[in-house]
């Protein structure tokens, strides 16, 4: 019997015949030279599959789990929830909708950032898509605090070419293209890369108060701009 050096003892008893004259000056306790144990010499701190009590291999050839590990209690590691591909799938998603008549601008993209990136759901994740569908219906009705009707600028540079670059009032651009101040204002709430690419086509913006997601039956969240969510209640914010 030969003792290997993680301290249990092998079941086989002889070398190969080929091989016995070039190890007969090598102690036998050395695990490198001891070559009738495989599982010894290709991963040393491994218990050997010749040990008694070891996992062995049934008979279609899959590992027995090992009946001791039962003996060691709950796996804490392995209690953190985090979303499968499945988890993400468009047609699970819930649809919501926001009158933007009279509501600040920046109050509603947050409100709408948030959904959109799932914050408000149980099972949300950062690098996960679990957010809905927006739906943002009278764009043209949004409003700004202060001075911003006629001072709040929007640049645009569409060919990159020198003495291109076209500058806009936000009553110039909401006379002319209402959608685009709050697609602007949402895009810019959301992560940089392919992910808020992604959550950028959740969102629909529209002119008026018709649209064409009816079928999906969203829900009106308009009240919920003007609430607070960082504490444990959800509190009323009031208007300034």
């Amino acid at each position: 019997m030969l003792l290997h050096a993680t301290g249990h003892t092998c079941g086989r008893l002889s070398a190969p015949a080929s091989t016995a004259g070039s190890r007969a000056s090598v102690s036998n306790r050395s695990p490198l030279v001891h070559q009738n144990c495989r599982q010894q010499r290709t991963r040393p701190l491994q218990t050997c599959a010749n040990a008694p009590g070891a996992p062995t291999k049934s008979a279609s050839g899959t590992r027995i789990k090992d009946p001791r590990i039962k003996d060691l209690g709950p796996d804490n590691w392995n209690i953190t929830y985090y979303p499968k591909q499945h988890d993400t799938v468009a047609v699970h998603k819930p649809w919501y909708i926001i009158d933007a008549e009279g509501q600040t601008l920046g109050r509603l993209a947050v409100l709408a950032a948030c959904v959109l990136r799932g914050k408000d759901q149980p099972s949300y994740s950062p690098s996960m898509d679990m957010g809905g569908y927006v739906i943002i219906i009278n764009a043209e009705k949004v409003t700004v605090t202060g001075n911003k009707f006629n001072d709040k600028l929007y640049r645009s540079h569409p060919t990159a070419k020198p003495g291109t670059l076209k500058t806009e009032t936000f009553r110039q651009l909401n006379e002319r293209i209402p959608e685009r101040i709050l697609e602007k204002a949402i895009k810019g709430m959301l992560p940089k890369g392919r992910l808020g690419l992604k959550l950028a086509t959740h969102l629909k913006v529209f002119k008026g108060t018709r649209h064409s997601h009816g079928a999906q039956q969203a829900i009106d969240i308009t009240s919920r701009i003007n609430q607070k969510f960082n504490t444990g209640n959800t509190t009323e914010v009031a208007a300034q």
